[in-house]
C-alpha cells in the first residue's frame, strides 16, 4: 500500500471552510482578542497517535504564562461553543500548562485545533492498494 500524495493534494487544493464561515470565524476572534486565522490542514489522530485523516480548520493558540507579561485571555472553551453551531470541533489540544522547570521558566502557550466537520476525510481515502499487498 501507498499513499497518494496527488489526490491528497488534489483534496487539499479543492476543499476549503466557506469564505461566509471564515469571515464570521474572524469577526469574532478578533473580538475576543485574537489574531487573524487562517485555514491550514488538520491531522485527525487515533488513540495511538497515528495520523487516521484529515480536516480543514484552524488553530487558536494563547499564552498560560508569562514571566514578562502574565497569561493571556483564554476564550478556547466559548469559541468552541459558539463554534459548535458553524459545524467546528475541538480536534486536538495541545502545549504547556504552565511556566516550570521542564520549560526552563519560558513563556509557555497551549494550542486548540478547530476542525470544520464537513470537509473531515480519513486516510484510506489516499490509499493505492498494489498486487503485492494481497496474500495469496
Amino acid at each position: 500500500m501507498k499513499f497518494d500524495n496527488k489526490a491528497f493534494h488534489k483534496w487539499e487544493d479543492e476543499t476549503h471552510i466557506p469564505e461566509k464561515i471564515m469571515t464570521m470565524v474572524n469577526a469574532i476572534a478578533k473580538q475576543v482578542g485574537c489574531d487573524e486565522v487562517a485555514e491550514e490542514t488538520i491531522n485527525l489522530y487515533n488513540r495511538d497517535n497515528q495520523v487516521i485523516g484529515f480536516a480543514k480548520g484552524f488553530s487558536l493558540t494563547h499564552c498560560t504564562s508569562s514571566y514578562a507579561d502574565g497569561p493571556s485571555p483564554d476564550y478556547s472553551k466559548e469559541m468552541a461553543m459558539w463554534l459548535k453551531g458553524l459545524n467546528f470541533v475541538v480536534e486536538n489540544s495541545h502545549g504547556d500548562n504552565g511556566m516550570d522547570c521542564s520549560t526552563n521558566w519560558q513563556d509557555t502557550y497551549w494550542t486548540h485545533e478547530f476542525i470544520y466537520k464537513p470537509t473531515e476525510v480519513y486516510e484510506e481515502r489516499f490509499i493505492i492498494c498494489e498486487d503485492k499487498d494481497y496474500i495469496e
